[in-house]
């Protein structure tokens, strides 16, 4: 039955909710146009230990379902309806995911995903392999363990535990590890998984989300006709509902500080959390004011606890982040990154006191209703780009909210910004007070620690030679064994009239969004357009003289997304790792605008007041990676303004020593903390070895800025003038007309002087009249990355528990290689969801991940291996696989072929989900990739046409050249204790391997500065090798020195 319907007044969306009167099992639709469905399945989910059974029966869902018992059954279907699926486990909830391209193949899938989540087969075997197993090397693995075994030991996983301890006493769910400590993890039996499943897993404790346009009528037939054919197939048990009905959270009744230490070999800096429980969720006015006063105390460089703490010339924190977490008792963190080690004790103190303070004094009053008419703003703006925006909020009600419906209906409109706009300084304070500055709280320092990780590193290897020992020779074989047996078990081929049953839908039953695309002054070169967009355009005179670039997409939104792309050609190479400095300093910084100097405390509030969003950051999201990127989200009557302050941002901002030194320290305290991320440095160090000088992505990677920073640092001390204008340099070199590539994405009938607004931005600007060629990324790479090969490079990192490897081979650089088609599809069917990838590496526990991506900007193919016990196991498993079909030994699965196309479908509905990146995926088609607005239908008629023989071609002469030492350039990040291993499996592959610390990769670009020790020459007093450059891998370009740190 219908529960509740309504229409939200600030958005085109109407959301309805049905319950069964039978089961209580419920519904939810968000109505939205587009090409998408997206379905979340939730259930709230609650346990008092932390076995980790919420979490491996998210996995083992996927194993097979009573009438479907096939491992990988419900993603092989999935595939073919132009679908994919994925889930999630959460603290208090169990989220299954299904995103399609059109309502016929959701329709399709939507009974057979149901059926996997409330009848799963929770087989032993299952269990073995995608939880925890020992190998026949003795060493643990599992799909579950190597994903628990990577984060459990990050400072973030270790603080968050000790802050929900010290919060929750051992009656409270939220205590726990819902996703597994390891060491539960490796004792945790099938039966308490199962016990798990048939206590929590029932109709009356499901949701049914479904975002889309979808068919109502269709929708409540599928669901009805499932609860029959499943009720009598139900335990008939009496269920309470989870946290609702359980055991309510105490108050705190003192505040608690405490200290926990996570492995670092940097000790230089720390980290903190602080907790506070805050009001319930489902009280919306508090929700709102909290969201309001984060965004006062913590929402950007003008707020309170930033200006404090971050904007200042010697920073107690790279960045303070304010968010909460919606629960009846609304858990409220105020996390510091990057604080000084020696100071954590002092700046919790310091954090303590500011809140008090400030809940003392009078607040800006002016700057807080501009912070509630943002996040207004923003939430308007969200909400019209996607229904997607919506699931988290329907998925709280779910689990928090009134069943009746009245709680969800609190969204239906924004009366409630209009209740917060009546509060006064009283009111503020004294909630501000009420939750938090008065309020009792749990704060955790987090310290790093060498000691440990070097201790936890010895631990691991006692631990394992002590079960190697104990289980002997003929132990470990029968382990190797039992391993084979259950991965026997688990595959048993799915029949082919399983598959068939499921006819695959007609792709014109998805609906794209459609842009229309206009062009002006310098992009009419590009060729004439004829719609009417373009004929609205052609009206004005400016649209054939304005000396810039200007590229419009025409979509139905309230919004206006204007994009502006710079070439960094005219940049000094030297002089390009302080972009890193100009893009953290290009909206904190004063300007002169109208005559007048602006501080940049007044700066930030002003963009913040007219602005959903901006941001300026390198282009590789559009596929530029040598690009700036600089974006704006506004409202249309904020356009013309929105120009005259990025004129004002590029041409009369003022480079202010104390500012500089402020972004210089932030970058500089980020540094530890991106180090410790495994899969970042493996990124880091592949770039360092495969691109040159030149490149933007270098010069401004971590490995960079860790030592040419430093030098910036000191020599603003030194010489303040002569980086001052280095960074006056950069700015002319960057900020020339000729220079930008101007796109814009709105309702552009509505949108007043679309390019007379731009004629004020130009005036008095000189220009060549000619657009600057898109700078390329494969223009910019080294020598060795010009021609990867026989490069293998393992570097050791002691924050992490596992390894990751990334694998560099040569690509096409243009959507029109005629190897492309075939390597689109070759690539969708290794990785589609339960295919060849997924199941010979995922599947048996080699890694959480193995994935290839292409970079045409870079011409590379590149063959990533996420989180691994050891990154070479999952390697050469990978290449044994594709080495299967080159050869032929292993046959094309028809229906995996099938799947792989769908995917792709899917792939193109996602790069144009809503209205902003429709418009975006046209311009990036036609301005940077060269082919026209219909590319992404061409390629498909392409891809269908592709051959088994086209297939076995492209995988033998392209990507298996990211498994072969003349032809790929390897880097692995790995845990110190299992270095001996992923060495080994190289060197015995025929791989020449290195091994260096992550210091080796440092640059700094030819910067010398006095009184400058780097990180590298302090490794070699330490004993580290001399003559870092001897054999190096770097492979600079010819006429480039190559500087030895």
């Amino acid at each position: 039955m219908k529960v509740v319907q309504f229409v939200t007044d600030y958005s085109p969306t109407t959301i309805t909710k049905y319950e069964s009167s039978k089961t209580g099992l419920s519904s939810i639709v968000v109505d939205r146009k587009g090409p998408k469905l997206n379905g979340y399945f939730a259930l709230a989910t609650e346990i008092l230990d932390d076995s980790g059974a919420p979490h491996t029966l998210e996995h083992l869902v996927f194993m097979g379902s009573k009438n479907y018992r096939y491992k990988g059954v419900l993603d092989k279907l999935a595939n073919r309806a132009y679908s994919h699926t994925n889930a999630w486990t959460a603290t208090d909830h169990t989220a299954y995911k299904l995103d399609t391209a059109g309502w016929e193949g959701f329709a399709q899938i939507l009974p057979v995903y149901l059926e996997h989540i409330l009848r799963p087969t929770i087989t032993d075997a299952a269990c073995y392999t995608e939880v925890h197993h020992v190998d026949g090397a003795g060493h643990d693995a599992g799909v579950v363990y190597s994903e628990m075994q990577g984060v459990e030991n990050k400072s973030e996983s270790l603080m968050n535990l000790r802050a929900c301890r010290l919060l929750y006493p051992e009656e409270v769910g939220f205590r726990y590890e819902t996703g597994g400590m390891t060491k539960a993890l490796r004792v945790l039996t099938t039966e308490r998984i199962r016990a798990f499943h048939k206590e929590m897993y029932q109709l009356q404790n499901l949701c049914v989300i479904v975002i889309g346009e979808v068919d109502h009528s269709d929708l409540l037939r599928i669901l009805e006709e499932f609860e029959g054919s499943i009720l009598e197939h139900l335990p008939n048990i009496p269920m309470k509902r989870p946290w609702i009905d359980s055991a309510p959270v105490p108050p705190l009744t003192r505040s608690i500080v405490d200290t926990v230490e996570f492995p670092e070999k940097d000790e230089s800096m720390g980290e903190i959390s602080i907790a506070w429980l805050g009001p319930h969720c489902s009280d919306l006015q508090s929700s709102i004011a909290l969201e309001i006063l984060s965004t006062y105390l913590a929402g950007s460089s003008a707020s309170v606890l930033e200006k404090h703490f971050v904007e200042i010339k010697e920073p107690l924190a790279s960045s303070v982040n304010f968010y909460t977490e919606e629960r009846p008792d609304t858990v409220i963190w105020i996390n510091l990154s990057s604080v000084p080690s020696k100071k954590l004790a002092e700046v919790e103190r310091e954090m303590i006191d500011v809140l008090k303070k400030t809940a003392g004094s009078p607040l800006d009053m002016d700057y807080m209703k501009e912070c509630l008419s943002r996040t207004k703003r923003k939430l308007k703006f969200h909400a019209d780009l996607s229904g997607d925006y919506f699931s988290t909020t329907i998925i709280t009600d779910f689990l928090f909210g009134n069943r009746d419906g009245s709680t969800l209906q609190q969204i239906k409109d924004l009366k409630t910004y209009e209740q917060l706009a009546k509060w006064g300084d009283k009111d503020w304070r004294g909630f501000l007070s009420e939750w938090i500055s008065d309020a009792h709280h749990v704060s955790v320092l987090g310290q790093p620690s060498a000691g440990l990780a070097k201790k936890l590193k010895e631990d691991e290897k006692a631990r394992i030679e002590e079960r190697k020992e104990k289980l002997g020779e003929a132990g470990l074989r029968e382990l190797a064994q039992r391993l084979e047996d259950a991965k026997a078990q688990n595959d048993v081929p799915i029949p082919k009239e399983v598959i068939e049953r499921f006819k695959i839908p007609e792709v014109d039953s998805i609906h794209f969004i459609e842009t229309l695309s206009a062009r002006a002054g310098l992009a009419k070169k590009d060729g004439p357009l004829n719609n009417r967009i373009q004929n609205l355009l052609d009206s004005a005179p400016a649209t054939s003289t304005i000396p810039l670039y200007l590229h419009y997409e025409h979509v139905p939104t309230e919004f206006v997304h204007v994009n502006l792309i710079l070439s960094t050609s005219q940049i000094p190479i030297e002089l390009r790792p302080l972009l890193s400095v100009y893009i953290q300093n290009f909206f904190d910084t004063p300007v002169m605008k109208d005559g007048k100097l602006i501080e940049f405390e007044k700066v930030v509030p002003i963009l913040e007041s007219f602005t959903v969003k901006y941001k300026i950051t390198i282009g590789d999201r559009l596929g530029v990676g040598e690009t700036i990127h600089l974006k704006f989200q506004i409202e249309p009557e904020q356009y013309q303004r929105t120009i005259q302050w990025i004129k004002t941002l590029f041409w009369d901002s003022i480079f202010d020593k104390n500012r500089i030194e402020v972004a210089v320290s932030k970058l500089l305290q980020d540094i530890p903390e991106e180090k410790r991320s495994g899969d970042n440095m493996a990124y880091s160090v592949s770039v360092q070895i495969t691109e040159s000088l030149e490149s933007i992505g270098r010069a401004t990677d971590t490995l960079v800025k860790a030592s040419y920073l430093k030098r910036i640092a000191k020599l603003l001390q030194a010489d303040e003038k002569k980086v001052l204008s280095q960074l006056e340099l950069v700015r002319v070199s960057l900020c020339r007309l000729e220079n930008m590539r101007i796109f814009v994405i709105a309702n552009v009938e509505k949108l007043p002087n679309l390019v007379t607004a731009w004629a004020e931005f130009v005036e008095g600007r000189t220009t060549t009249g000619k657009i600057v060629d898109l700078d390329s990324k494969s223009k910019r790479l080294s020598l060795v990355g010009q021609n990867p090969g026989n490069v293998c490079q393992i570097v050791p990192l002691p924050s992490i528990d596992s390894s990751y490897s990334t694998h560099i081979t040569k690509g096409p650089t243009s959507l029109l290689d005629p190897t492309l088609p075939a390597l689109i599809l070759a690539l969708a069917y290794l990785q589609t969801t339960e295919g060849p990838l997924w199941v010979g590496v995922r599947g048996t526990g080699l890694a959480y991940g193995a994935h290839f991506s292409r970079n045409t900007d870079a011409g590379q193919l590149i063959f990533d291996i996420y989180r691994a016990p050891d990154a070479y196991k999952a390697f050469a498993v990978a290449k044994d696989v594709i080495k299967g079909y080159i050869e032929g030994t292993t046959p094309f699965d028809p229906h995996l072929l099938e799947g792989a196309l769908s995917s792709i479908v899917v792939r193109f509905a996602e790069s144009e989900a809503d209205m902003a990146a429709a418009g975006t995926q046209s311009f990036i088609n036609q301005v940077i990739r060269g082919v026209g607005p219909e590319w992404n239908s061409i390629l498909l008629k392409k891809v269908k046409g592709v051959t088994e023989d086209d297939l076995r071609t492209v995988l033998r002469d392209v990507v298996m050249g990211c498994f072969e030492k003349e032809r790929s350039v390897t880097v692995c990040v790995v845990a110190e204790g299992k270095v001996e291993n992923v060495k080994s499996g190289f060197e015995n592959a025929g791989f020449t391997v290195k091994v260096d610390k992550l210091e080796k990769f440092q640059h700094s670009y030819g910067l010398e500065v006095d009184g400058v020790i780097d990180t590298k020459e302090e490794a070699r007093e330490d004993g580290s090798d001399e003559d870092e450059n001897e054999d190096s891998w770097s492979g600079e370009e010819s006429g480039e020195e190559s500087e030895e740190d």
